[in-house]
């Protein structure tokens, strides 16, 4: 029962998460934007992602009719959500500790798991109800006044979670640390149920905790990459250059780069992330990857590959480069083809980037 009980401590302690960690992340990518617009929503408010989002998107907004971006003494939400919290992260300490002393039964522990989850439950209710009055109630007096092809006013709401096409942002919705610190606290509090409950096979026992370590291992597994930028699919025949902006349709020469805020870059051709290279002033880059040649649709560190420019295999913008993950397999196809072969750093002296 001691270790059930610090479990279901420690997983009322996550829930103060909350204060000081984003739960939530909106974040709206464009051409015309290099970096992409971003908010975080915090228990008790938001904030944007960089200096100037929240007043960008505000002005963005503006155009179509949307309302401003409410500030905390504007929702409810923002003065009664922190209260809540506080108070289940204080009564879960409780209840832990009266379970550590054996003054109560492990029923409390689920007791408590699941008024957490019917809270949750309405918290995301009402967030999914404000994205959408958020993106449907209009000023019918806006500069920009948008329809679908059937007729019907444009709705622009984000999506709860995932990708959502809005114009000509994307725009995703995603849980932030805050979010998943909460989700593994309560995961804990069930947990802690399980340990505590007295069970008379011990096989049981044991094959519960086994599935209770797995399912910890994956939401810090999850917790560790929703902190870490990485690299998208490309999805051939949709997506645009991001330098010549022609749809990218050759897996064998497409290239991709994610800067160190998460912003993804994709090209048709790797001479067009050189080329875009070249003047670059944006955040600093995580990842430098393009296709590989021999695997089509398989991109590969750029940094590490091979390189090989013969007119015998043309690329989409004319520079007849292509990519290779192994000096081995590019040195093959050079015997074939014939070319010049190069490495990273001879590349980006051919191209004089700098950077």
């Amino acid at each position: 029962m001691k270790k059930a009980s610090i479990l279901m401590i420690i997983g009322s302690v996550m829930l103060l998460g909350l204060f000081v960690f984003p739960m939530w992340n909106i974040r709206l990518g464009a051409p015309q934007y290099p970096e992409p617009l971003g908010i975080d929503i915090y228990v008790n408010g938001l904030q944007g992602e960089s200096e100037f989002d929240i007043q960008n998107i505000d002005g963005l907004n503006h155009y179509i009719g949307m309302k401003t971006l409410p500030k905390p003494e504007e929702m409810w939400e923002f003065s009664v959500f922190p209260k809540v919290v506080m108070a289940m992260a204080s009564l879960g300490v409780l209840i832990g500790l009266l379970g550590f002393l054996g003054k109560i039964r492990p029923i409390w522990f689920l007791i408590w798991f699941l008024t957490m989850s019917a809270l949750g439950a309405l918290g995301i209710y009402d967030f999914n109800l404000w994205l959408v009055a958020y993106g449907t109630d209009l000023d019918p007096n806006a500069i920009l006044k948008l329809v679908n092809p059937d007729g019907t006013p444009m709705q622009y709401n984000p999506p709860l979670i995932g990708h959502k096409k809005l114009l000509n942002f994307d725009a995703f919705s995603y849980p932030r640390l805050g979010g998943i610190l909460l989700g593994i606290g309560m995961t804990l509090a069930a947990v802690a149920y399980f340990v505590g409950k007295k069970s008379k096979s011990k096989r049981y026992l044991a094959a519960l905790k086994n599935s209770a370590l797995v399912v910890l291992i994956f939401l810090v597994s999850q917790l560790l990459s929703s902190c870490q930028p990485g690299p998208e699919p490309i999805h051939y025949g949709q997506d645009a250059c991001d330098f010549c902006r022609m749809t990218i349709v050759d897996k064998q020469h497409a290239a991709q780069m994610v800067t160190e805020k998460g912003r993804v870059y994709k090209y048709d051709a790797i001479e067009c992330m050189l080329n875009d290279l070249k003047d670059w002033d944006r955040p600093a880059i995580q990842y430098h990857l393009v296709a590989d040649y021999q695997n089509p649709g398989k991109l590969t560190d750029a940094i590490k590959a091979s390189y090989l420019i013969s007119d015998k295999i043309p690329s989409p913008m004319g520079a007849y480069l292509s990519a290779f993950s192994t000096t081995q397999s590019r040195d093959k196809t050079h015997h074939s083809v014939g070319g010049q072969t190069l490495e990273w750093t001879q590349l980006q002296n051919q191209f004089e980037i700098s950077n």
